[in-house]
């Protein structure tokens, strides 16, 4: 019998894995594909590699890309295989089912261990009248193109479908976005938002917002939405970045495992209601984002291991996050719409990376940080948008949570010059 059973090898999986086998439990990881999931294999890494060979050399063609992508791709394969197999993971590929509360069948063989860990992830909503893979892609397929169409519909003005279209479109792809919704990149304040847009209008992009979809199918020579108000869009491909559902593995409403459409119900250990059975990452449903997903394999490892250092009461209220356009946008803590729906008094204040001595040297055009503090000058939320500020963000998260004031930042060093001294400025503005 096994330790530990990990089903799934996303970013959730990967680390619960990685963490419980260096500390010397036995633990075998089941994979339906090839490692790495959602977030390394298909979508969160993979689509930040392409847009990186887009940043690193904005004149490279797309079949440049895409070799330069494949050749990265390889060795992301590479590292996660040797990474597992140097901890001492077995590694079993198939997909399978629960045949009781300690045991998992894949094929013939039965996998029986003391602790199972479910980090299935999730995958799109099937919204279309067809299959998806031709006409009409999801992020999977859409990376797998070796050919560019000429025209491209992408439902969802969201991270997912905005980081998409800025590809596309750099390579001459007219693409139009479609969102239900009247804000491009709903939820970001307007000042880190705005860049972004003007960015993709310079690429031609369109906007079709505030209209939902009632109807998506494929046609002889493309695919065809169609909107509320009757009106029909036609392009030759259509990306749907819209919701997700839960990947739910066979048989585990017959071992007690309760879940929705939402996903697996977990309690602060991410425990299901089966003791011995945990549930990580997007299958869960709370965050769908892959560091929720690694911060949650974390959890669940070092609770399998009796450590008193597992993490409880976790939020995910104003994570550190990032949006890797053209610009960025990153941050962490609440935004400026957030405090002012709250009803918390704040201050802001905004350095452009231009005026740092490093963005001087490293010829900054645009972008700049901006550090939100509540009237006691406690930090609130540090935002920013430019080139690469997705580096910067990293560790701001937990100068939020443990709730600092601004003179906090000014007694600490930062290293000189670098863009990260746009903080000290900003705090400097603030006493």
């Amino acid at each position: 019998m096994k330790d530990v059973l990990v089903l799934g090898c996303g970013c959730a999986g990967y680390y619960t894995a990685l963490l419980c086998a260096s500390k010397g439990l036995d633990v075998a990881l089941v994979e339906k594909e090839a490692l790495g999931g959602t977030g390394f294999r298909f979508g969160a890494l993979p689509v930040k590699m392409l847009l990186d060979g887009i940043k690193d050399d904005p004149h490279m063609s797309f079949d440049e890309l895409l070799e330069d992508y494949r050749g990265k791709m390889a060795e992301l394969q590479k590292k996660l295989e040797s990474d597992l197999k140097e901890s001492g993971v077995s590694i079993v590929f198939g997909e399978g089912h629960f045949v009781g509360k300690d045991a998992f069948q894949v094929q013939d063989k039965v996998i029986k261990a003391k602790n199972i860990v479910i980090a299935t992830g999730s995958r799109p909503v099937n919204i279309s009248k067809v299959p998806y893979g031709n006409r009409i892609l999801t992020h999977k397929e859409a990376l797998a193109m070796e050919r560019l169409p000429k025209d491209m519909l992408i439902l969802g003005a969201n991270v997912e479908g905005i980081e998409f279209a800025t590809i596309f479109a750099h390579f001459g792809v007219k693409v139009t976005l479609v969102d239900m919704v009247d804000e491009i990149l709903q939820g970001n304040d307007e000042d880190l938002r705005q860049p972004v847009i003007d960015g993709l209008k310079s690429l031609n992009v369109d906007f079709v917002t505030g209209i939902k979809v009632s109807e998506v199918d494929e046609s002889q020579d493309g695919a065809v939405v169609m909107l509320e108000t009757g009106e029909k869009l036609k392009a030759e491909k259509c990306l749907v970045c819209l919701s997700r559902l839960p990947n739910i593995p066979k048989g585990a409403a017959d071992v007690g495992i309760e879940y929705d459409e939402v996903g697996i119900k977990v309690d602060h250990n991410f425990q299901t209601g089966v003791k011995n059975i945990y549930a990580v990452g997007d299958v869960n449903g709370m965050c769908l984002m892959g560091s929720a997903a690694i911060n949650q394999g974390i959890a669940a490892a070092l609770h399998i291991l009796g450590r008193k250092d597992s993490l409880e009461d976790i939020s995910y209220e104003g994570i550190p996050r990032a949006i890797f356009t053209i610009p960025e946008i990153a941050g962490a803590g609440l935004q400026e719409w957030e405090l002012k729906e709250k009803g918390i008094k704040y201050k802001a204040t905004r350095i452009d990376l231009a005026k740092t001595w490093r963005g001087i040297s490293r010829r900054y055009k645009d972008g700049f940080v901006k550090v939100l503090t509540d009237k006691e000058n406690k930090l609130q939320g540090i935002w920013m948008v430019g080139r690469d500020v997705s580096e910067l963000v990293g560790m701001h998260g937990i100068l939020l949570k443990e709730e600092l004031c601004a003179h906090k930042i000014l007694s600490s060093l930062f290293v000189h010059p670098s863009l990260s001294e746009a903080l000290l400025d900003a705090s400097l503005r603030l006493i």
